[in-house]
Order: structure tokens, then C-alpha cells, then sequence
């Protein structure tokens, strides 16, 4: 498959800003959104041990946080950020020709400061290195990885290279891990300092620490499962994910293979609840409900470029409804958004409440049927 090769960005538009600092997104760790523990993937990401994660949005340790964003791309939820990096930019800055020069901040490096640690360079943004035109991708800074406190990359590198070759077999890009001094890069000026203290100065000297941003409204519910006026942070994409979703039509996936999707299934045991619509925090999934023929049709619709699979709607399902699996093929993936459920409101014959009643079954909702069977339970047992 012969990838596009795109007109390469001057050099003055290369340079791309990073923070010092990941910043935490309020209201989109899926662990507040959910009120469960059920992620802990960035606290694992971080070797720094600057994360703690709760109940409620991860806090991070500014006196312990290195900078070097592996959380960032750890994070499937998008809740944490390196301040002033933009992934999306990230491609067309290091792309020149068919070879692509992706630079680590510490490295020193002309143009470093593309990504903060290599850790940020997962297989989605190499897939999209690829696609914006390389079939070579230089990695420049991995000599420093040993001593660098923000972390060894290099396991992370590999990781993602390995995924690669799942994706694209014999047609992925040729990765490269090249030392600065031998790609013929720049050092920075006093080069002379000793390379643990530069290093250590690199990941905090980038760029001044940013502004904090007034917070959005916490999200006021206390049970998310079936509490349908909750005010948590309105649904985005994960700009990883949207990056490799933008990139997956110009990209040689191998036929019948995983694709870098996950999709979707709700079964019937679904009680139309809403819960997973309403807290997926990158809109993949969402309500689609709306008045059909006189009546009132609740709906789930599904889009598969934006799911990162952070397990959100299955973890709060009450009826443990809904299931995941990988998307093979290019197609699989790239469908955009469809309808997993529907089914028509009807009136409790108990409570009066709304609800959506499973074709030719009980005309009571979920909570006053979950009422008779106890009541039942009560009543055989005092009988018995």
C-alpha cells in the first residue's frame, strides 16, 4: 500500500511547546464518572509515583510530577494533559520528506520538545507519523533513557512497535533509534554541563508552568447507574484516538486484523437506564433518544472511532449488559456511529414511572420488579 506523502511544514512551524507538568481535565477520569475504582492505569504509567488516584478525579503531585506525560497517552479517558502539547500537531512538525525525526525535550535536540518523554510516543501517534508520510520514523534521545529521571522510555518504545507490526505486518513503517550526536542534531548550549543535572533541569526548564484553569462544575449525582440528570463534563474524543482515527484510512492495517478499535454490544437483558450514554466520557457512546410515531424511543447509538475501550459503560451496566470486542479491518473501525439500542418507553404499572419495557415482558420498571421478587422471596419464606 503506498502511503501520501504530504508537502513537508517549514521549518520555523516545527516547533511544538510542552509543559512542565501534567494537568488533571476535571470531570473525565472515568473513575469520578463512574464513582468506582476501576481504572488505575496512569498511576501505573507514572514512575515518579506523583499520581493518586481515588473516587474522584487523580490528583496530581507538582513536587513529585517529572513531566514526562506517559500518563497522557496511558489515560483513556483523556484526563490528564501535558500543558501546551497538542498531539495533533505532532506529525506534521517531525515528517520531512518520507523520514520522520520524533525528538525526546531532553535529548537537546534542534526542535526538541516534540514530545516531553518518548513514553508520550505510543503506536497511535507512530501510525500517524506513518500516514502524514514516513516510511522512516527516526527516534532521537533513547542513548539518555538509562539516566533520564523522567524515566526509561525504551519498554514503552518497543511496546509500541511491537503493536505496529500487529497492524501493518510487512508493510510498517522502519523505526529507527538513532543517537542525537549521530543523527548530526544541535546540542543545547552549555553543552559542558554534567548530563544527570541537565537532564534533570530539561523536563522542568521547557516551557513556565500554565495558568490554572477555573475548574468546570463536579458532577452532582450520588448513584450514576441510574440517576438520569447527571452533570459531569460533557463527552470529547481522546485526541490519541482521534489522531489515529483521522489517520486509519491512509494506513495498511492488515486485512481481517485488529484495526486499534474496540466495539460494542447491548444485549437484551439492556433496561434502557441510560448510564452508559450518559457517562462515557469520549462520547462513543451516546443518547440517541427521541419521540418516534406518538411515542417515545430510547435509544443507544455507538461510534467506534471514539471508544478507547476504558471499560466505563460495562464497569456501571446494572444489568451487566453490555460487551467488548476487538474490531478487525479497516472498515470494522472506521464505523461511525449506529444504533446498539432501542426500545419503547412504557408507563409502570406500579410506580407511573417511565421505562424501557422489554418486548412481551413485565409491565413493571426495573426497580419495582426488583420490589415483587423480593416481596415474593419474603413471602415463600415466611410461608415456608
Amino acid at each position: 500500500m503506498t502511503i501520501p506523502r504530504p508537502v513537508a511544514m517549514p521549518a520555523e512551524e516545527r516547533s511544538i511547546r510542552v509543559g512542565a507538568a501534567a494537568v488533571v481535565v476535571a470531570g473525565y477520569c472515568i473513575n469520578d464518572r463512574g464513582r468506582l475504582d476501576a481504572c488505575d492505569l496512569c498511576s501505573r504509567a507514572c514512575h515518579a509515583n506523583a499520581i493518586t488516584i481515588g473516587l474522584a478525579d487523580p490528583v496530581v503531585d507538582a513536587s513529585l510530577c517529572v513531566g514526562c506525560g506517559a500518563c497522557v497517552p496511558a489515560c483513556p479517558a483523556g484526563a490528564l494533559e501535558i500543558g501546551g502539547f497538542d498531539v495533533a500537531a505532532v506529525p506534521g512538525a517531525v515528517v520531512q520528506g518520507d523520514t520522520a525525526r520524533l525528538a525526546c525535550a531532553a535529548s537537546g535536540q534542534d526542535g526538541a520538545g516534540l514530545v516531553a518523554c518518548h513514553k508520550m510516543t505510543d503506536a497511535r501517534l507512530l501510525a500517524a507519523i506513518y500516514a502524514a508520510g514516513a516510511g522512516e520514523i527516526v527516534i532521537l534521545g533513547t542513548e539518555n533513557c538509562a539516566d533520564c529521571p523522567g524515566g526509561d522510555a525504551r519498554p514503552a518504545l518497543a511496546e509500541a512497535v511491537q503493536t505496529l507490526g500487529k497492524w501493518f505486518g510487512e508493510d510498517a513503517p522502519k523505526v529507527v533509534f538513532a543517537a542525537v550526536a549521530e543523527a548530526g542534531g544541535a546540542s543545547r548550549p552549555g553543552g559542558a554541563v554534567e548530563r544527570r543535572h541537565f537532564l534533570r533541569g530539561a523536563f522542568r526548564a521547557l516551557a513556565p508552568e500554565p495558568a490554572a484553569a477555573p475548574a468546570p462544575p463536579m458532577p452532582d449525582f450520588d448513584d450514576p447507574v441510574f440517576d438520569d440528570d447527571s452533570d459531569g463534563a460533557p463527552a470529547r474524543p481522546v485526541p490519541y484516538q482521534a489522531l489515529l482515527a483521522a489517520a486509519r484510512a491512509r494506513l495498511p492495517f492488515r486485512p481481517n486484523s485488529p484495526a486499534g478499535a474496540t466495539g460494542r454490544s447491548i444485549g437484551a437483558a439492556c433496561s434502557g437506564c441510560m448510564a452508559c450514554a450518559e457517562l462515557c466520557p469520549t462520547g462513543a457512546l451516546g443518547d440517541a433518544s427521541g419521540a418516534v410515531g406518538g411515542g417515545y424511543l430510547r435509544q443507544v447509538s455507538f461510534d467506534a472511532t471514539l471508544c478507547t475501550n476504558c471499560t466505563l459503560c460495562q464497569k456501571i451496566c446494572p444489568m451487566t449488559a453490555i460487551t467488548a470486542r476487538a474490531l478487525r479491518g479497516t472498515e470494522a473501525a472506521s464505523a461511525r456511529r449506529a444504533v446498539l439500542f432501542a426500545r419503547a418507553e412504557q408507563v409502570c404499572t406500579t410506580c407511573g414511572g417511565l421505562f424501557a419495557a422489554v418486548p412481551d415482558g413485565p409491565r413493571l420498571c426495573p426497580g419495582c420488579e426488583n420490589d415483587k421478587h423480593m416481596d415474593d422471596d419474603w413471602m415463600d419464606m415466611l410461608s415456608g
